[in-house]
């Protein structure tokens, strides 16, 4: 699962919005997507009340998941 979640990002903008991050998770909210990022420890930023993600985080947390 995690490396299909790593091809799948080639499609996506190198900042993350939470909807991206939402629809790579396959999760049905925001705020359980935003759960996620905080539990995992994956760096993200906010503008206001957007959260941004940087995608090259997201790859990495997936390749260092996938190589346990």
């Amino acid at each position: 699962m995690k490396l299909k979640n790593i091809k799948r990002l080639d499609n996506y903008p190198d900042i993350l919005s939470l909807e991206d991050v939402r629809s790579i998770l396959n999760v049905r909210t925001k705020k359980t997507a935003a759960r996620w990022l905080q539990s995992n420890g994956i760096f993200y930023f906010r503008i206001g009340r957007e959260y941004k993600i940087p995608k090259v985080h997201l790859m990495n947390y997936f390749s260092n998941v996938s190589s346990i």
